[in-house]
């Protein structure tokens, strides 16, 4: 049984809506759902469920930090990190040029100033 089943299980033993869970822990229902095994467009990625995925599984009396082991072990991913986008790259790119003219006018300041 994997980690979103089991958490959806003890919840519906314990006959509570995932709306009841929200009300009580304050976690969005989305999450909620994506920690159960829906997909959400809403999650942009896994990882960010973690917090989440501790405080629900103690709500529900399953040990945080097994949960936590198991839902990463299950929602890893074999699939390669995209490359870096070209606006990210322009980005670093100015920055370094940014870095470099204030260390210029630094030097130049401390030269003839």
């Amino acid at each position: 049984m994997t980690i979103t089943q089991e958490l959806r299980e003890r919840r519906e033993e314990r006959r509570l809506s995932l709306e009841e869970v929200r009300e009580q822990l304050g976690i969005p229902i989305h999450y909620l759902e994506a920690m159960e095994g829906v997909r959400s467009p809403l999650v942009a990625d896994d990882f960010y469920l973690i917090p989440y995925v501790r405080r629900y599984a103690e709500f529900l009396d399953v040990n945080p930090v097994s949960a936590v082991g198991r839902f990463l072990s299950e929602t890893r991913r074999d699939e390669p990190r995209p490359p870096v986008g070209r606006a990210a790259m322009n980005q670093r790119t100015w920055t370094a040029i940014g870095i470099a003219v204030a260390l210029v006018l630094i030097l130049a300041w401390l030269v003839f100033g």
